[in-house]
């Protein structure tokens, strides 16, 4: 279970058509067309974002000047897209890193993932590395951000934990973790390091030895961030803002000379974007790619993944096990929880890929466990999941916070308390809804990294004036249902 927090949300909520933007979208849509440049912007979540927490999206603190590297830019007729090569998505999800500048531990971490499964030639190999520790134990912090120069020397010289020993909550916090505080069993032996690292665009680079190095795999970039980039939605990126707001990391992940374009996984979550990606024109005035890190991998003598259960995942009854391994070997599967634990099991079902085993999880005690497998040789890296076999206990309510009186009209930045109680584990996700006077929702925001004592706030400029209820959701899975469980609800009256 994870500690108590309170934490500062920023929830910045948007409906079709009630919407206030600090970014005029409409604005930039006609420079777009002025200009025939050819993508489309359009509002979302992070188009109204104040300064300083649009200052939180970003992170780094090495930002390039211009595109003067790439006189040679047009001189190939080459692509690669590492989402779809030979049939396999060789990336992770793509993530977000909420309300903190970590965004070179993001992107550190997403090609670190993307360069270890590509170097296994395994696409069923899935690491999860940890940004928060990363960030933290590396030197970084929220409110100023970090180089991606430190960040490969951290990778080398230190060393980036599993996910599950440090999972990330910066981002719903807004509050840096002390590296003291990440401590999980075997931390020393959970500890990956890469090999080396290079700079592909430095002493000499061009867009030609940027492409040699993305046919490898992804590399760390930086650009400057304009602030039509916040409100991008599809097509071949081209700025036509000259309002820059500071410097940015990113996973590069392919190109296409054909389309004159860069493809770049972002950090903000599947709802930015072409799903959490962007295609950047080489003619970009941002820099990207003028800087670019490489990582080079250590080969491993077998490669061993737990493939089930997921990440996460909540188990109820019997659960079937799965291990993959590069070649044939003779393994034992580890499970061990916060007041239970299995100390050894071995396969039912072993196959030259991978073993299989069923476990009937009403013999452990419900709560968080972690899971690993392991041979002579090596092991896999450790996944986290939640066992839950008895309908757990959960309430959640919520009051306005210091200063707040929710029965009076409110206007400007408001925030309030969130209390959830839940045993035997802490429910999966909460979604604050907000519905108008007739019932209908007109918006709402999820939040999956859930702690007991949360602090949430909006800006009432998000919504129209008139009358709303705010109410929030929790929700559990549990024996193949979703189990929901709803707060108190207010009325609130905007009156901006």
């Amino acid at each position: 279970m994870k500690k108590l927090l309170t934490l500062l949300l920023f929830l910045n909520l948007a409906t079709s058509s009630l919407y206030a933007s600090s970014v005029s979208v409409k604005s930039i849509n006609n420079l777009i067309k002025k200009t025939h440049s050819g993508w489309i912007a359009r509002e979302n979540l992070i188009s109204s974002l104040s300064d300083q927490e649009i200052k939180r999206l970003l992170g780094s603190t090495e930002i390039p000047e211009g595109n003067a590297l790439y006189e040679d830019r047009t001189m190939a007729n080459d692509s690669i897209d590492w989402r779809d090569v030979n049939g396999v998505n060789w990336l992770g999800p793509v993530m977000n890193q909420g309300n903190c500048g970590s965004c070179v531990a993001f992107a550190a971490v997403a090609t670190l993932e993307a360069t270890y499964r590509i170097n296994s030639t395994l696409p069923w190999l899935n690491p999860s590395f940890s940004p928060q520790q990363l960030f933290n134990c590396g030197g970084g912090a929220c409110d100023y951000g970090w180089r991606p120069s430190n960040a490969a020397s951290f990778l080398k010289n230190k060393g980036v934990v599993d996910n599950a020993c440090a999972p990330y909550e910066s981002g719903s916090t807004g509050s840096d973790v002390l590296c003291s505080q990440i401590k999980c069993e075997n931390k020393a032996a959970r500890t990956y390091k890469i090999a080396d690292s290079s700079t592909p665009s430095s002493w000499g680079g061009n867009a030609s030895k940027v492409k040699q190095a993305l046919k490898k795999g992804p590399l760390v970039t930086t650009l400057k961030v304009y602030d039509d980039f916040l409100v991008y939605s599809s097509g071949v990126y081209k700025s036509v803002s000259n309002n820059a707001l500071g410097g940015h990391a990113v996973s590069l992940v392919g190109f296409n000379d054909a389309g004159r374009y860069w493809i770049v996984r972002n950090s903000w979550g599947t709802d930015w974007g072409e799903k959490g990606f962007i295609r950047i024109s080489y003619d970009d005035k941002s820099g990207i790619g003028d800087s670019t890190w490489a990582y080079q991998t250590n080969p491993e003598t077998n490669y061993i993944s737990i493939q089930s259960p997921a990440d996460h995942e909540y188990v109820s009854g019997e659960k079937n096990i799965q291990v993959s391994y590069a070649k044939a070997i003779n393994s034992e599967i580890i499970i061990k929880g916060d007041n239970d634990q299995i100390n050894s099991l071995a396969c039912d079902t072993v196959e030259a890929s991978g073993c299989k085993l069923n476990i009937d999880t009403m013999s452990l005690k419900d709560g968080r466990y972690e899971i690993y497998a392991k041979s002579a040789s090596n092991k896999s890296q450790v996944r986290e999941f939640f066992i839950l076999n008895h309908e757990p206990q959960t309430s959640i309510n919520f009051t306005g916070a210091s200063g707040v009186d929710l029965s009076k009209a409110l206007k400007g930045r408001i925030e309030f308390y969130v209390d959830v109680k839940s045993s035997p584990v802490i429910p999966q996700k909460v979604t604050f809804m907000v519905e108008d006077s007739h019932g209908v929702i007109v918006t709402k925001k999820v939040t999956d990294e859930v702690v007991e004592k949360m602090r949430l706030g909006l800006r009432t400029t998000t919504l129209a004036n008139g009358l709303y209820t705010f109410y929030f959701i929790a929700e559990t899975p549990f024996n193949g249902k979703i189990l929901k469980f709803i707060s108190n609800k207010e009325n609130v009256t905007i009156s901006n």
